[in-house]
């Protein structure tokens, strides 16, 4: 397992459509934090940045190109099929491809975010004097969520067992629920799920969203768990 978790890492910091990924969502925090927040009237904070992009979902569509591609690429080459043929458990296995795209999201999130709050910071001046402690509950929590969406996205690649099906269905899947439905559905089940991250940093928001995150995360592994175990790998 550790072998295998190794050369999953190393394969990410070498993934090409990773490292385009983390610039592109670096340019994007940069550029909005710098012409956008920075540009603002009554003047954005560093602190106005973080809170303006640390719930942003626009980019989880990039996250989920990047998850997808990395490990339907393994089910499309056949890395799977020739660990599971040497003797590795399907769970190790699963695990190995888990880990490494859960951190992947992580990165590009907050590369974006704090990009935004540098570029505000290179136009207004450099601050953290109204950041406190509940912010990292709340970044907290936003990694619980990434981690979730991560999980059904792993998932979705599991079913699929192949890297251009996997990509298309993540993409749009993300899309759709981070990107369209976000702007029509206000239900409390769908603000507290992983497909609308934390607004705020009250713990009236963030206890329920980090519990259905934890839960929603809990109940894909499993069912990808059930998926693969009873999947003919070919």
């Amino acid at each position: 397992m550790c072998n295998q978790l190794r050369v999953a890492l190393f394969k990410l910091r070498h993934f090409i459509l990773f490292l385009l990924a983390v610039i592109c969502m670096m340019g994007f925090g940069a550029f909005y934090g710098y012409v956008r927040l920075a540009g603002l009237a009554y003047g954005s904070s560093m602190y106005d940045a973080f809170v303006a992009t640390n719930s942003d979902t626009s980019f989880m569509f990039l996250s989920a190109l990047v998850s997808a591609w990395f490990i339907g690429s393994d089910f499309s080459n056949r890395t799977i099929h020739h660990e599971i043929t040497i003797g590795y458990s399907r769970w190790s296995v699963l695990l190995a491809r888990e880990l490494p795209v859960l951190l992947a999201a992580i990165v590009l999130h907050f590369s974006y975010v704090v990009c935004a709050m540098f570029g505000v910071g290179i136009k207004n001046g450099f601050s953290i004097e109204l950041f406190e402690i509940r912010d990292l509950y709340w970044c907290i929590t936003i990694v619980l969520q990434l981690i979730a969406l991560q999980s059904i996205i792993v998932l979705i690649t599991f079913i699929c067992a192949k890297a251009s099906v996997a990509i298309a269905t993540s993409v749009c899947f993300t899309f759709v629920m981070c990107n369209i439905l976000r702007n029509f559905l206000n239900g409390e089940i769908f603000i507290r799920s992983c497909f609308f991250l934390a607004k705020d940093n009250l713990s009236e928001t963030l206890i329920p969203t980090s519990i259905m995150a934890v839960l929603i995360f809990v109940a894909s592994v499993i069912f990808t768990y059930v998926i693969f175990t009873k999947r003919e790998i070919t």
